[in-house]
């Protein structure tokens, strides 16, 4: 599976924000889609779902340009797993993952036995199996992201796109949806995830694409961006990354 930005561009009347944007992405990555509120990662998100329309570029997955498919065909290609949901119906977590199916339907079909095996499945992937029968409404935050998460392995897309999953989640919480995220690309999937936060994206994504004012200024692993003048000019503070056995450490720079 490879998914291929080429070129994109978008504009709201006449202010640009995704200018010339490209970059090509394989099964298996966990890339960290970094940048400043206003920088340029919702539109590409959404223009990446079909939401919005690009005034100029290519989006395709394995050569298929994902402008051209029906919304059910693109689902089956691409997830999308919002920052949180809220239910006005009380429906349990094995409803919910059921429902990540209707990709694969029938216009005229409903789950059936089969689909309720694969959200079990999902469900056991994730080690939530014991949560299939509780209203999704009595679940903590943690536990809902990666029941979504669930859901979108039973979409069977290849391609999860991910919004700021942590950012309502306590510290134990973070940790558990962002390894279930590692975890999901060891078993094959790409996973693209927006996010403010720089030392998750350096502790546990391969790839940083790093967006400012509607271009990518980086794209690279953690490595190559630790040491970089980029980091300082984009927080507009001085800071220093330090690895320590391994794990990357954030912090101001008290000296500057």
């Amino acid at each position: 599976m490879k998914l291929e930005i080429k070129n994109l561009s978008f504009a709201y009347r006449e202010i640009e924000v995704l200018k010339d944007i490209t970059f090509s992405a394989n099964k298996g990555e966990f890339i960290a889609l970094l940048g400043k509120n206003g920088a340029g990662k919702t539109t590409l998100f959404k223009s990446i779902l079909g939401l919005l329309k690009p005034k100029s570029g290519e989006i395709k997955s394995d050569g298929i340009n994902l402008v051209t498919l029906s919304p059910k065909h693109k689902a089956q290609k691409i997830a999308y797993i919002p920052q949180e949901t809220k239910q006005m119906f009380a429906y349990s977590v094995l409803n919910i993952v059921t429902m990540g199916c209707t990709p694969n339907l029938s216009i005229f079909s409903s789950p059936s036995e089969k689909e309720e095996a694969m959200a079990l499945e999902s469900l056991k992937m994730l080690g939530i199996e014991r949560l299939k029968d509780r209203s999704i409404n009595t679940l903590s935050g943690g536990e809902r992201q990666l029941v979504l998460c669930a859901r979108a392995i039973c979409s069977k897309a290849e391609v999860l796109m991910f919004d700021e999953p942590t950012a309502s989640l306590d510290f134990g919480n973070q940790i558990k949806v962002l390894e279930t995220i590692r975890t999901l690309t060891h078993k094959g999937f790409l996973a693209i995830v927006s996010t403010h936060n720089l030392s998750q994206a350096l502790n546990y994504s391969s790839r940083i694409i790093m967006i400012d004012n509607g271009k990518i200024i980086f794209d690279g692993n953690a490595d190559s961006l630790k040491d970089t003048e980029i980091l300082r000019s984009f927080y507009s503070v001085p800071l220093f990354v330090k690895k320590v056995d391994g794990q990357y450490f954030v912090l101001p720079d008290k000296n500057k």
